[in-house]
């Protein structure tokens, strides 16, 4: 987590009031009840609402100038909810700043975002760190040595982490991709295989809406594993997207891990808002003989 500067404290305490509401919408209820702590801490009075319906009406009784929303919602995307609560604000001669957040983030959202003239893109997880400057930049405030279209920066980012994820359910080996100084990978293991297993998990966790016969522990296991026979490095967010699960069960799953270190998280030391992910060495010596066993087998 960055740190602020003394004049990004004083932006802080400036243009944070405590009555100032937020409305924040998600289906997500662990995410709702984080954010809403998040904000609470950071000074603002959080509303929170898991449908339309309940957005609708909070914006129509309540004064929000803010909006936290999430981008897949029942019924309607995060955008098309953007426009009708953009309407119904008009009614009483009020303009609304949006922020949208994502845990399944895509190239296509983001520049429909910036079409949209949302004030910010997060990907979710998201810290308490990233959800204050995003709503000081939502209220026009400029943070120090920051660039003034976080979303432009964030695009390339992006679509390295998407570019990666779609070669994990792709036939094709890309193992000269995206190579990163790192210890030189295990020889045994193939990542053709590994990739055809991690294949077949994410068609098996499509049965039941992917909420029944899903192992995210073992996707993500999978992920990190081809990673390191190609000798790339893992953010936390590309492997809570590789796991499948809903970004703040992937965060737990991850924290759970890491206490009984199985993974290993490590900060980057070019971006200290970005962790990434390792297998535990002694984990990883037993997950390839593991592998090795299956891939004799089949």
């Amino acid at each position: 987590m960055s740190l602020l500067t003394f004049r990004e404290f004083t932006q802080i305490e400036a243009f944070t009031p405590s009555t100032e509401a937020i409305l924040v919408i998600d289906d997500d209820p662990d995410w709702l009840a984080e954010c809403e702590f998040m904000l609470q801490m950071l000074g603002y009075n959080p509303l929170c609402a898991a449908t339309r319906d309940d957005a609708m009406r909070l914006i129509r009784n309540q004064d929000v100038l803010t909006v936290i929303t999430d981008y897949n919602m029942p019924g309607c995307d995060g955008l098309t909810l953007m426009e009708d609560l953009l309407a119904l604000a008009a009614l009483d001669g009020r303009s609304l700043r949006f922020i949208l957040a994502t845990g399944h983030a895509s190239l296509d959202v983001a520049v429909a975002a910036i079409r949209a003239h949302v004030s910010d893109f997060l990907e979710k997880p998201i810290d308490h760190d990233q959800l204050s400057k995003a709503l000081l930049r939502a209220r026009g405030v400029t943070l120090e040595g920051q660039a003034k279209s976080t979303l432009v920066d964030h695009l390339g980012s992006l679509s390295q982490e998407l570019q990666r994820i779609s070669q994990l359910i792709s036939p094709a080996d890309a193992a000269s991709a995206g190579r990163v100084g790192f210890a030189a990978p295990p020889k045994s293991a193939e990542p053709t295989f590994i990739r055809r297993l991690l294949r077949e998990e994410s068609k098996r966790r499509q049965i039941g809406n992917g909420e029944l016969f899903g192992d995210p522990c073992w996707a993500m296991l999978l992920d990190l594993m081809i990673a390191r026979l190609e000798g790339r490095k893992v953010a936390v967010s590309s492997a809570c997207i590789a796991s499948g699960a809903p970004t703040t069960t992937a965060m737990r799953l991850i924290n759970r891990l890491v206490s009984e270190s199985i993974l290993v998280r490590s900060p980057d030391e070019n971006d200290g808002r970005r962790d990434f992910l390792t297998i535990d060495p002694a984990i990883e010596k037993a997950l390839i003989a593991y592998l090795n066993e299956l891939a004799k087998a089949g």
